[in-house]
């Protein structure tokens, strides 16, 4: 249940001048009664909850005082039913400030337009700005199912899901760039802007805060992953790392200075990345004799992980050094290297120095070519 209200603090200091005194009215129809209403949040790190009994037409009001503004949700249990009763329970997200939030719905919490207070306007912008791409993600979903066992159709959903995610973050910081002093776009600033994968524009983004927004704790840990993200971007030296190999020998990226250098994070469960395997095979034989080749760090772990990264290895033909600790993403080098998900890879110089980042089809052979 926690995992599933997750809430983000607000950036304004704690103080009995900040106390917002909230009231949500809520409309929902088609209720089975007997019906209550629940708000969830977290504050000074404690999950707290309040309550009403949902009244004939499907009205209910829950006031209340929070420190500072902050998200919530929303939950609903009907027909006698308990907060936790249900694995996915009906709710909405909210945002908890001075003033009346409103809550209309024809029947489940899920489809509520939720409005009244700024942020809650605001949040009501972002989601009609998403709803479009929701709609498309289910879609791509339903079509990879049907897909399965055709990966050549597989390969184009996920291409076509690629594309959209891109389509989808440039709307998504389109909005954080257009509401600057919104605690909504500090939140979607660190659900959809990862600093690690966008350095630059997650620096640029943050900097376009107001003072209070920046200054708040959950804006100060966003600030942090920024610095700590910056030094695995192009220009910097990749951080060193020893891991077995194949033939459980002990192998350091130091080792491999003097060369150009691929380091390829994936893993033979991975979809994605074996249909990349490919392409790097294809630059490899390619440059292998003109001082590049690639270090292949697998994700593999659980049971018989080592067998079928072997298995992996020679399916796809990947005639370089390959190493693991075979414990999946609980691997050192995953939190050394900031690895959210893969395909993802550095090319390094001879130096050790990052020179691009993440090269995918054709990317990394047109690189190589620039440099070789």
């Amino acid at each position: 249940m926690k995992k599933a209200i997750i809430t983000l603090l607000a950036a304004l200091p704690l103080s009995a001048a900040a106390q917002q005194q909230y009231t949500i009215s809520g409309t929902v129809g088609k209720v089975k009664f007997p019906a209550t209403a629940y708000v969830v949040y977290q504050e000074r790190g404690q999950m707290k909850f309040d309550s009403a009994t949902v009244q004939p037409g499907g009205k209910f009001i829950i006031k209340g005082t929070v420190s500072v503004p902050m998200k919530a949700f929303v939950m609903m249990g009907q027909n006698g039913e308990k907060l936790n009763s249900r694995p996915s329970p009906d709710q909405v997200g909210v945002y908890l400030e001075n003033g009346v939030v409103e809550i209309t719905t024809p029947d489940s919490l899920l489809r509520a337009k939720v409005g009244g207070t700024p942020l809650n306007k605001d949040q009501q912008d972002l989601v009609a700005l998403l709803t479009p791409f929701k709609k498309t993600e289910a879609q791509m979903s339903a079509g990879l199912s049907k897909a399965e066992g055709n990966s050549q159709e597989q390969a184009q959903i996920q291409q076509a899901f690629e594309s959209l995610a891109l389509a989808k973050l440039q709307i998504q910081m389109g909005f954080i760039e257009s509401h600057p002093n919104s605690l909504v776009s500090l939140n979607l600033l660190r659900s959809a802007v990862d600093p690690d994968k966008y350095p630059e524009k997650a620096n640029t983004l943050f900097n376009g805060f107001s003072a209070e927004l920046k200054a708040s704790p959950a804006g100060q840990s966003y600030l942090n992953k920024i610095g700590k993200a910056k030094a695995l971007t192009v220009g910097n030296i990749a951080p060193d790392f020893v891991l077995k190999n194949t033939k459980d020998q002990d192998i350091s990226l130091a080792s491999f200075k003097g060369k150009y250098v691929l380091v390829d994070f994936w893993a033979s469960w991975c979809g994605p990345c074996r249909r990349e395997n490919p392409n790097v095979v294809k630059a490899f034989e390619k440059y292998k004799t003109k001082n590049f080749t690639v270090l292949g760090v697998s994700l593999d772990g659980g049971e018989k992980a080592k067998e079928k990264w072997l298995a992996a290895i020679g399916k796809d033909g990947l005639n370089w050094e390959q190493v693991s600790d075979l414990e999946g993403w609980r691997s050192y080098v995953v939190q050394l290297y900031h690895i959210n998900a893969i395909p993802a890879n550095f090319l390094l110089d001879p130096s050790g120095k990052i020179i691009a980042r993440d090269l995918r089809g054709e990317e990394l052979e047109a690189k190589l070519a620039t440099i070789l």
